[in-house]
């Protein structure tokens, strides 16, 4: 069996559903372990869940499309709305070590206004 068989429309929806495992088996193994500074499993932090949300709705995305069932508007709404979602939290973002008191920001001191 070779890929000739099939048409374009099929191998980009078998490449699709590998990125799509590909995904899964990656966050799933990447958070039983990579371990922490203190050696306990890391676990799957907000990072990792927006990247793992991007790249399932993608290649859904494309799968969608090209079978007809969502049309052009639809998915530049949908792609609209998910850099929104992945760029939101760009700004409040302290790093992988946000238990550090070094790395923390100071608290704001109340001054007193007569």
């Amino acid at each position: 069996m070779s890929i000739s068989c099939y048409n374009t429309k099929s191998v980009i929806e078998i490449i699709m559903g590998c990125i799509m495992l590909i995904v899964i088996v990656g966050v799933l193994v990447r958070s039983m372990y990579k371990k922490s500074s203190t050696g306990k499993p890391s676990g799957i932090g907000a990072r990792i869940i927006q990247f793992t949300c991007v790249t399932l709705i993608i290649p859904t995305l494309i799968i969608l499309g090209i079978e007809n069932i969502l049309k052009g508007e639809t998915i530049a709404t949908i792609i609209g709305g998910l850099i929104g979602y992945v760029l939101s939290g760009v700004g409040n973002y302290e790093g992988p070590d946000n238990n550090n008191p070094k790395s923390s920001k100071p608290k704001p001191v109340p001054t007193k206004i007569n």
